[in-house]
């Protein structure tokens, strides 16, 4: 009896060793996975940055090359000058000829033509200057005469970039090298960032390496001569799963390994931040705000942005930027912006009734070419019998990019009876040129523009410049971020009936209490009256 004792209480054990060891390889075999393809996101979002800094510059020679104004006129460095004042990456644009530069935006003409060194690399005709002095003015050459920069030039135009986009670490992964490539010799040119042991090769297949116990990511761009790498080390993506591998072992042995397995999947789909966002918009968890929208000369509350949040499974407030982030990159913002339609529609119908209110919406370029996004949006308005006219659409610059498609959906909107609106003018790709191709109703000016009113900063000479292009194209000017009462008055004194919404006339409010304050202001107008 007791061998028999023994021997089960043998097997036993062996089956609860055996189930904590598969567990333990388990649990760290999908960590390592989840780890590379966080990985992989962080070296896909790196690359996007680069090709935005590329396609910036490509953007800005482009323009000054085609500007058809006399070489280094007066109203060529005005027109270069006005480029780099609404553009957040090119920092001044400068014209060369025969291997001298004879001016640019920031420094003017020179009295002597200086010489140009060596490029870093010439692919393609573009010469890429790396780590060379640039001269710079105003806040980009911070407390530095001079800095260490990247120039792209084309012809005989040259592109500065904010050396802050290339040197500050806080914008870059732990392990970060950035390359040229030049893909008719297949070989990269590490300029940015630390040494890494991956050959040109390696680097352009782009698929993930151990080495020395550091995980390397490399990808390229297939737009720009552009490569990266991100590493992390293979201790730092099991360091976090250090409880997570312990409540496996204590699983495995009392179940097993094929319990434990079941287990560790379990979790990570229901932990998953993709996963709870689905399972919310599932469940129609998300909540809608409604920050007011306010007539600048009256102070009469006439309109309100509705805005998405989200508290997930574990009671904590995500950022909506990084959700609906998510949410777009997966493919299912579409499926937000349908609850996002039908909640506003519903928790503010008595409003949208007055034909005098408008609530307005943000939609992405995904619900752009969705043919199923209008039918939608015309069957909520019908249920609800709220005039289209009452509802207001936001796109940002980034959604009308593809312009063709902006151009139709925007022609469908307006068809419809809505009302459009460019959302955070003027920090998105899309330049002032580029705005009268768009048959929208008003813009919104970003927030970095209202805080930089009464102050030194570049973008404060803009904002005199937005206001004088929405009055010539007939624009409604909606302005974001006022806190201050400062910031009312300069915008106040513009006319035209610009609107303004910020925490000064209220923070973004539940639909109960946004109609609380919104009555309270009705009732007494009419008492005033």
């Amino acid at each position: 009896m007791s061998v028999k004792i023994t021997l089960k209480a043998g097997i036993v054990l062996a089956g609860i060793v055996l189930g904590v060891a598969v567990a333990y390889e388990v649990a760290q075999a999908i960590q390592l996975r989840e780890g590379r393809l966080e990985l992989r996101h962080s070296a896909e979002q790196t690359m996007t940055a680069e090709e935005h800094l590329a396609a910036e510059a490509n953007d800005a020679i482009a323009q000054v090359a085609d500007d058809n104004l006399t070489f280094c006129s007066d109203r060529e460095l005005a027109f270069m000058r006005a480029y780099i004042f609404r553009s957040p990456h090119v920092r001044d644009l400068g014209r060369v000829k025969e291997g001298k530069l004879y001016c640019s935006a920031a420094i003017g003409r020179l009295a002597e033509p200086m010489l140009t060194p060596t490029p870093t690399m010439v692919v393609d005709g573009r010469k890429i200057y790396v780590n060379i002095r640039i001269m710079l003015s105003g806040d980009a050459a911070s407390s530095a005469s001079d800095a260490a920069g990247a120039v792209l030039e084309i012809g005989s135009v040259s592109a500065v970039m904010n050396p802050r986009d290339f040197n500050n670490p806080n914008n870059l992964p732990g392990i970060f090298s950035g390359m040229l490539l030049d893909r008719s010799r297949k070989r990269v040119l590490p300029v940015l960032g630390q040494t890494t042991p991956l050959t040109s090769e390696e680097v352009i297949a782009g698929d993930v390496i151990e080495r020395g116990g550091i995980f390397y990511q490399p990808i390229c761009s297939q737009r720009a001569n552009l490569c990266a790498i991100v590493g992390k080390p293979r201790a730092e993506m099991l360091s976090s799963s250090q409880p997570l591998v312990a409540g496996f072992e204590i699983g495995g042995g009392l179940l097993g390994g094929a319990f434990a397995l079941i287990v560790v999947q379990f979790y990570l789909r229901h932990r998953s931040l993709e996963s709870q966002l689905r399972r919310a918009v599932r469940r129609h968890t998300l909540t809608l705000v409604y920050q007011p929208v306010v007539n600048l000369q009256t102070s009469e509350i006439v309109g309100a942005e509705a805005l998405v949040r989200w508290v997930n499974e574990q009671g904590t407030v995500v950022n909506p930027e990084i959700f609906v982030a998510l949410a777009e990159e997966q493919g299912f913002i579409t499926e937000i912006t349908r609850l996002v339609v039908q909640r506003a529609v519903t928790e503010l119908r008595d409003l949208l009734l007055h034909g005098n209110f408008m609530v307005t919406l943000n939609i992405a370029s995904e619900d752009l070419a969705d043919p199923r996004f209008y039918g939608h949006l015309q069957e909520c308005l019908l249920k609800a019998a709220v005039p289209p006219s009452s509802i207001g659409i936001e796109l940002t610059e980034r959604s009308t990019t593809d312009q063709e498609t902006a151009v139709e959906a925007l022609a469908q909107l307006k068809s419809i009876g809505h009302k459009t609106y460019i959302d955070d003018f003027g920090t998105g790709f899309s330049s002032l040129a580029y705005l009268h191709e768009l048959d929208v109703d008003g813009i919104k000016i970003d927030q970095v523009f209202t805080r930089s009113v009464g102050t030194e900063a570049v973008t404060a000479s803009v904002v005199p410049q937005i206001l004088e292009m929405a009055a010539r194209l007939d624009l409604q000017v909606v302005v974001e971020g006022i806190e201050t009462e400062e910031q009312a008055a300069y915008f106040r004194a513009a006319g035209r009936g610009v609107l303004g919404q910020g925490w000064l006339f209220g923070k973004p409010l539940a639909a109960d209490r946004f109609r609380e304050m919104y009555v309270q202001q009705t009732e007494g107008r009419q008492q005033v009256s």
